[in-house]
């Protein structure tokens, strides 16, 4: 739905505020500009809690450029979680491990590399990366070189929405994923019958929509986590199962 079926489903199926004059103001209880910013808010808990907004390499929050001896990057403020970030010339993404054992020259055994050995000593092509070295910074390994100046890395991230819905454009829809919209307009409907303008009746048909709306926020995160498991893989944790290898 774009918002102004969202506005449109929310006040009649929800609100019944919302009745044709022929002078005066609007005879509504909640305005538009009040529903939109629930949009917005319910758009915002859904993406960060289920993470169901994520990409790869799209402008603006999916890539970085790297600079000649600049190791460590802003990403952008809408990125809960850089997945993986892979250079545009290659296929295979960096190495991602803790900005503690890219800052410390220690032979850690959680890299595929040992950072002591004089071929990491100088600038040169990255071939890892961490995201915990601040809020929203990126710190590649090695220090990028003039010969890495400008290339982009890729990355795939969960984010929150970038453009929000405002009523100047009542065509565009929500970043969230079209099977979400109907947690959108449950959201906006509850904030809305629990206001101060709301009677008894009404603050308890709110609660009980805002609770249907963590519901289905649990039912998205599960279904991402469906989604992105891994093939299981074989466990051999007796004695008995490394006979004969020697």
């Amino acid at each position: 739905m774009n918002l102004a079926e969202l506005l449109e489903y929310t006040a009649a199926q929800y609100l019944d505020d919302r009745a044709d004059l022929l002078a005066g103001d609007p005879d509504s209880l909640w305005s538009d500009e009040f529903l939109v910013r629930q949009f917005n808010e319910a758009q915002r808990i859904l993406a960060r809690r289920a993470w169901v907004i994520m990409e790869e390499g799209v402008s603006p929050a999916g890539y970085i450029t790297l600079a000649t001896g600049v190791p460590v990057y802003d990403v952008h403020k809408s990125v809960l979680r850089v997945l993986t970030a892979t250079p545009a010339d290659q296929e295979w993404p960096l190495w991602n491990t803790s900005d503690k054992v890219l800052r410390f020259a220690r032979p850690f055994t959680d890299v595929p590399f040992d950072i002591n050995t004089t071929a990491f000593e100088s600038p040169g092509r990255p071939i890892a990366y961490s995201t915990d070295g601040g809020w929203r910074k990126l710190r590649v390994f090695r220090t990028p070189s003039v010969k890495e100046n400008g290339l982009r890395i890729n990355l795939k991230v969960a984010r929150l929405p970038v453009e929000w819905l405002t009523l100047d454009d009542t065509n565009a829809r929500p970043e969230t994923p079209e099977d979400y919209d109907y947690i959108l307009t449950t959201f906006a409907a509850g904030k809305a019958l629990t206001q101060p303008n709301a009677d008894g009746q009404m603050k308890t048909d709110g609660r009980a929509l805002l609770q249907e709306f963590d519901a289905f926020v649990k039912e998205a995160r599960q279904d991402r986590q469906r989604m992105f498991m891994e093939p299981a893989r074989w466990g051999f944790s007796s004695d008995t199962a490394i006979l004969g290898w020697w």
